[in-house]
């Protein structure tokens, strides 16, 4: 997760948070496109908590969803130790925490510097009652929400166990992204984000044709040996 922020004389302004995706090579940051609408310029990406090191969003569009934003940063590498981005593999393809703890990882000011909140949730369907088609997923906190935390464009990471069947050691994935709930209560819950898949991230990043490994060492050839039909040569 990164700070967004709008730069101003004497300092950045936090408006935001986002997450940062990499295919190895380019690099894509997903936020709350309302977020993005309403900030203002010049608008960055902090890569310092501090926010003494950003990195310039010159144009973002909006995802298949219409509450997400997608900004391009290309193949920059301008990162450091305390914002790196996530690897594509790190992401989860639907919004499933499969009954993992999960927590939303917002961002607040704190003694003059961006520090990230983590907030557990429970993820809870909503169908208005069966009345509805279209099911949202909704993070409803499962303890207190730090004053001042923002967790409009926030992602939300999932700790899920090991499988042993599959073979899979345990893991930290980002399930999706938690945007501002449309309204404020969804039937007896009263959520703090709506969940938002991130998918828009692979479609984003531009597909990476890895180049065959070539072996070390001999390599066996298999072939097949035609048959010979033409006149047997005389031994001279």
């Amino acid at each position: 997760m990164a700070p967004l922020v709008v730069l101003r004389e004497g300092g950045a302004k936090l408006v935001g948070a986002c997450v940062l995706v990499t295919s190895g090579a380019h690099t894509v940051a997903l936020a709350s496109a309302e977020v993005l609408r309403k900030a203002g310029q010049p608008l960055a990406i902090a890569t310092r908590l501090d926010g003494s090191s950003t990195l310039p969003v010159a144009a973002w569009h909006l995802g298949r969803h219409p509450a997400l934003g997608v900004i391009d940063l290309g193949d920059s590498s301008q990162f450091t130790p305390e914002v790196q981005p996530l690897e594509l593999g790190s992401l989860s393809a639907s919004i499933d925490t499969r009954g993992a703890p999960a927590a939303l990882i917002g961002v607040r000011v704190e003694a003059g510097v961006f520090a990230r909140i983590a907030v557990g949730i429970q993820l809870v369907l909503d169908d208005g009652g069966g009345m509805s088609d279209d099911v949202i997923r909704l993070a409803v906190p499962q303890e207190r929400v730090p004053d001042g935390a923002l967790l409009d464009g926030a992602p939300l990471f999932a700790w899920m166990p090991a499988d042993p069947v599959l073979g899979r050691g345990s893991e930290v994935v980002a399930v999706a992204l938690g945007i501002a709930p449309r309204t404020q209560t969804f039937g007896s819950y009263a959520p703090i984000a709506e969940l938002v898949g991130l998918e828009d991230a692979a479609i984003a990043l531009p597909w990476l044709e890895q180049p065959p490994v070539q072996p070390e060492g001999p390599v066996q050839v298999a072939g097949e040996i035609g048959r010979f039909t033409g006149p047997i040569p005389k031994p001279e």
